[in-house]
């Protein structure tokens, strides 16, 4: 069964395609068989599928322990003093490393994959309890790569007391090293500059997907500055969610540093909208009806939402989120990726006018042609041959 469910999770993975692939690094290690592979060779989704099928039986449980970003960079260069970040893992002495894998997370997340978050605290949302078959992911969004070292070595440690027969994978989410384009700002300068690219920031949990680059609150008359804050955590709130298939709705928490904002999402007749926003336990409103087709995402570049009294603001900058509800055998999909995005421009975008003024000439154009081939008048009497010959008066 095991073996059929990572197969499985890689094919319906696999259609997305490499042309948006990202390459980390992965290592591999707790079974006795696990296999010593060429430490410069490139992976790809598949080749890293067959190997990881090679090390799970039905009887294995494996952890997967991922981070936001992860690059080779990291493991070589991160150090505390003299000693580097990553010591428990530079102790396991059978493992195996593999320094460019494309998508490695496509193969293992899927619809019977837990996930368990990584807290402010330096504990985990969930108790993970290791059973036959089993696949967990820790997602490690909150701390360093020291603290996660050390976690690592804990958790793994505890569950192979359990559970003799278990595989773990160390990976991330994307690089975090990257050789940026430099431009050439002008000749006489002769000087390069790197093109920074926004960080986008990730929340994710059962249920509920978003990113966006900025958050910030303030006032709207705009004498103050707005103050930005970053979510560390989101978790799905229990008391205000429901699975029933008359009316289900889903309440999502996101936290930070001084900050709360709670989303209130609810599904009818096939799509999906948001029925409220708070911001701190204050109620902010949106102008416009946020009403999207159920497998849809909502993207914007500027989200933004009000008090009654149009005094306060909060702001999500190039925000994308998507809430998934479960289907009609109960079963949430895995939200790792995104729908179909909705994007919240006007109805009478630039492109639409263009289109509905195309439309109209070629409305008044075919209606002259057709008023037209509609005059063209066919005679009426013809010659025959036999009889007398018709003639045509001026009158007539």
């Amino acid at each position: 069964m095991a073996k059929l469910g990572v197969v499985f999770l890689f094919l319906a993975f696999a259609s997305f395609g490499g042309a948006f692939a990202e390459n980390v690094p992965v290592f591999v290690w707790g079974k006795p068989s696990v296999t010593y592979v060429p430490a410069l060779t490139r992976y790809t989704s598949s080749e890293f599928a067959a190997l990881v099928d090679a090390q799970i039986d039905e009887n294995t449980f494996t952890i997967v322990f991922a981070e936001e970003s992860l690059s080779p960079e990291d493991l070589s260069q991160c150090r505390l003093k003299t000693q580097t970040c990553f010591k428990n893992l530079q102790k396991i002495e059978r493992k195996s490393y593999l320094p460019s894998v494309e998508e490695p997370l496509s193969v293992l997340e899927g619809s019977n994959a837990q996930s368990v978050q990584l807290l402010a605290d330096g504990s985990l949302s969930e108790r993970i309890v290791p059973q036959a078959g089993g696949i967990v992911v820790v997602n490690l969004s909150v701390g360093d790569y020291a603290s996660h070292d050390a976690l690592i070595d804990a958790v793994f440690t505890r569950l192979r007391n359990e559970h003799p027969n278990i595989l773990a994978i160390y990976t991330g989410k994307t690089p975090s090293f990257s050789y940026s384009t430099l431009v050439r700002k002008t000749r006489q300068a002769d000087a390069r500059q790197e093109e920074e690219e926004p960080v986008l920031e990730r929340l994710n949990t059962t249920g509920f997907l978003m990113v966006y680059e900025k958050f910030e609150y303030g006032a709207v008359d705009g004498a103050t500055p707005l103050t930005t804050v970053k979510f560390d955590n989101v978790v799905r709130v229990a008391e205000n969610s429901s699975d029933s298939a008359e009316q289900p709705s889903l309440h999502f928490k996101l936290t930070g540093a001084s900050a709360t904002v709670d989303l209130f999402f609810q599904v009818t007749q096939g799509s999906w909208e948001i029925t409220g926003v708070k911001f701190n336990d204050k109620d902010y409103y949106l102008r416009n009806r946020v009403h999207i087709n159920q497998h849809f995402s909502y993207h914007c570049n500027n989200w933004e939402y009000l008090t009654t009294d149009l005094t306060e603001k909060i702001v999500f900058t190039e925000v994308q989120l998507q809430p998934f509800f479960a289907d009609e055998e109960g079963v949430t999909p895995p939200s790792v990726r995104f729908g179909d995005s909705w994007d919240c421009v006007g109805f009478t975008s630039g492109g639409i006018l263009s289109g509905l003024f195309l439309i109209l000439i070629f409305i008044i154009i075919g209606s002259y042609g057709i008023s037209w081939m509609m005059d063209i008048r066919t005679m009426d009497r013809f010659d025959d041959p036999k009889g007398k010959t018709i003639i045509v008066n001026a009158a007539e």
